[in-house]
C-alpha cells in the first residue's frame, strides 16, 4: 500500500458513503425551485429509487454532487444552505431517530457523534470545547471530494434543527462557522441562522452554551432507542478500520489548535486515555505525535491561505504559534516558499 510523506499508510481506496435518508424531501426541493429532479440525478449517478431511502447508501461524493448540480441547475447559490432549515433530524434515519428518542440534547448529541460512522463514512461529527464555548463540528475527510460546499450549510442546518427541537424554534447557535470561502449571498447565512457566520476556517461548526444540552427531547422514547441501537451498532461494526489511526490523532489535533498547539497529554486525554498508553500506540505504529501535529498544521495552514482577507497573524494563532516569525519557519520547511511569497503566488493563479 503506498504511504504519503509522514511514512503511514493512506486512507482506504473504497468510496464513502452516506445514508441514502440524508436525502429525503430534496426530490420536492428541486421541483419548487423551478429544477428537474430527474436530470439532475441523472447527471450525478443517483438512481431516483435510491433517495430517502433508510435502507441503502449512496456515493458521499455524488450526494455531495447532487446538491452542487442542484444549485448550479436551479440557479440557487444557497440551495444547500435552503434544504438544510426545513430538514428534520428523524428524516436521517436510523441515526435521527436514535437522537430524537434520547432522554436529553446532551445524549442525543452522543449518539450522533458515537454512530455518525454508521450514517457517512469517512467523515468527523463531534462537539469541542473552546475557551469555555462548545463547538458542534462536522467535515468531510475524504480528501477525494471538493465540492463540499453545499453539503456542510445543509448539514449545520440539519445539525440546528435538531438543537431547536429540543430547546424551541427561537433558539440559534452563537456563532457559526465554514470551511469555504465566503460566497456570494453570504448575508442570508446570518439571517438563517440567527447568528454571525464566518467562512475560511478550520472545520465546518457552531457554537452554543453548555447548559444547553441539559435540555430535554420532547419526543424520547426508550424503547425507539432501544430498537435503533443495534442497527446502528451493526451499520458502525462494517465501517470500522476505514479509517487509519493516525488520521483519527490529526484530526482531533486539528480541531484543538488555537492560541496554543495541543500536547500528547491533551490529546490522550481526549481518547480517554493517558499520554503514555497514546505514545506507545503511536510508536508501535511508527509515528511520532510531533510528526502528526506538523501535518495537522500544514493542512491547515494551506486551507487557511486560501482566504486572501485572513491576516498572516491569524493564521498563526489559529495554528497554535506564539509568534509570525515562528509560523513562517515552519511554513518555508513545509512548502520550500515564505507564506507572502506563496500567497502571492494563489493571488496570480485565481
Amino acid at each position: 500500500m503506498a504511504g504519503n510523506d509522514m511514512g503511514y499508510p493512506e486512507r482506504s481506496l473504497e468510496p464513502s458513503k452516506v445514508v441514502a435518508s440524508a436525502a429525503t424531501g430534496v426530490i420536492d426541493h428541486i421541483e419548487r425551485s423551478g429544477g428537474d429532479p430527474e436530470a439532475i440525478l441523472g447527471k450525478v449517478g443517483i438512481r431516483l429509487d435510491a433517495v430517502g431511502n433508510p435502507n441503502s447508501e449512496v456515493n458521499l461524493s455524488q450526494y455531495c454532487e447532487l446538491f452542487h448540480e442542484s444549485a448550479r441547475a436551479t440557479g440557487i447559490d444557497n440551495f444547500g444552505l435552503q434544504f438544510g432549515q426545513s430538514f428534520e433530524p428523524q428524516k436521517l434515519g436510523p441515526i435521527g431517530y436514535a437522537a430524537v428518542s434520547s432522554p436529553t440534547l446532551a445524549s442525543a448529541v452522543f449518539q450522533m457523534q458515537k454512530y455518525f460512522p454508521a450514517h457517512q463514512s469517512l467523515s468527523h461529527f463531534g462537539v469541542i470545547e473552546e475557551a469555555g464555548i462548545y463547538w458542534l463540528s462536522y467535515n468531510i475527510e475524504d480528501r477525494r471530494i471538493s465540492n463540499k460546499r453545499q453539503d456542510a450549510e445543509l448539514s449545520l442546518g440539519m445539525f440546528a434543527n435538531l438543537f431547536k427541537r429540543a430547546l424551541g424554534s427561537g433558539w440559534s447557535p452563537l456563532e457559526v462557522r465554514f470551511e469555504h470561502l465566503e460566497p456570494d449571498g453570504a448575508r442570508e447565512h446570518s439571517s438563517r441562522f440567527g447568528a454571525p457566520v464566518r467562512f475560511g476556517r478550520r472545520t465546518n461548526a457552531f457554537a452554543f452554551r453548555k447548559e444547553d444540552l441539559e435540555a430535554p427531547m420532547p419526543d424520547r422514547d426508550p424503547f425507539l432507542f432501544a430498537i435503533i441501537e443495534p442497527i446502528l451498532r451493526a451499520r458502525c461494526s462494517m465501517h470500522e478500520g476505514s479509517k487509519e489511526f493516525s488520521d483519527i490523532v490529526r484530526d482531533q489535533i486539528k480541531l484543538n489548535l488555537g492560541d496554543s498547539a495541543p500536547t500528547l497529554d491533551n490529546i490522550a486525554k481526549l481518547f480517554g486515555i493517558s499520554g503514555g498508553r497514546l505514545h506507545r500506540q503511536l510508536k508501535s505504529r511508527g509515528l511520532s505525535f510531533n510528526d502528526i501535529l506538523s501535518a495537522a498544521r500544514k493542512d491547515l495552514a494551506l486551507h487557511y491561505m486560501r482566504n486572501q482577507d485572513m491576516p498572516l497573524t491569524e493564521i498563526a494563532l489559529c495554528l497554535g504559534y506564539s509568534e509570525l516569525s515562528a509560523f513562517s519557519r515552519a511554513f518555508r520547511a513545509w512548502t520550500g516558499v515564505s507564506p507572502k511569497k506563496y500567497r502571492r503566488g494563489l493571488s496570480v493563479g485565481q
